[in-house]
């Protein structure tokens, strides 16, 4: 005979259980981007592969800023398991991609300060921006210190197939007119 104690450590469970495989679920999906919050706020987006792994992460700081997660956070990137990528909502200024991430490496662009000069995106107000296609390359992981790997621009894909996507997944905000005239503007 089952009494009401065991009864509510098995709902107790279930809850719990229920709860941690949604948490799973939520991490794995990225979010469709928030409507524009208002005009002067732009968008970047670009795509980046590392053969045979998938990129789960993207870390985008704003020059001269300091963060402190959760307190002061950098802005969201929202990364699709093609490898396209975007940040929306963002604020006129310089921004740079300080790190990727895939399932079991971690890739850093910038390890000082001044090193960031060189990934420096000009972010103007009330736009949308390309920030480019890359790969990640000849990885080599390092062993209780940071590994070693190349990063180079492609063509493919293209702004143009990027932005299609883009243009599904902002489907219903503010963002979607935005992207359709920069499509329109590359004919």
């Amino acid at each position: 005979m089952m009494t009401c104690k065991n009864l509510l450590a098995k709902i107790g469970i279930l809850v719990v259980a229920f709860v941690l495989l949604n948490m799973s679920g939520c991490a794995t999906k990225p979010k469709p981007p928030f409507e524009v919050i208002s005009p002067e706020k732009s968008m970047i987006y670009g795509n980046v592969q590392i053969p045979g792994h998938e990129v789960t992460e993207i870390e985008l700081r704003e020059f001269g800023k300091f963060y402190l997660p959760p307190f002061i956070s950098p802005p969201r990137v929202m990364i699709f398991r093609n490898g396209n990528f975007v940040a929306e909502n963002l604020s006129a200024g310089s921004y740079y991609i300080s790190r990727f991430k895939s399932k079991k490496l971690l890739y850093s662009l910038v390890k000082e300060g001044r090193d960031a000069y060189q990934w420096i995106i000009n972010v103007e107000p009330g736009t949308v921006k390309y920030v480019g296609s890359f790969e990640i390359t000849d990885v080599k992981p390092g062993i209780f210190v940071q590994g070693d790997f190349n990063i180079r621009s492609l063509r493919h894909p293209s702004e143009r197939a990027v932005l299609k996507h883009m243009f599904q997944v902002t489907q219903g905000t503010g963002w979607q007119a935005m992207i359709d005239r920069r499509i329109k503007s590359l004919r």
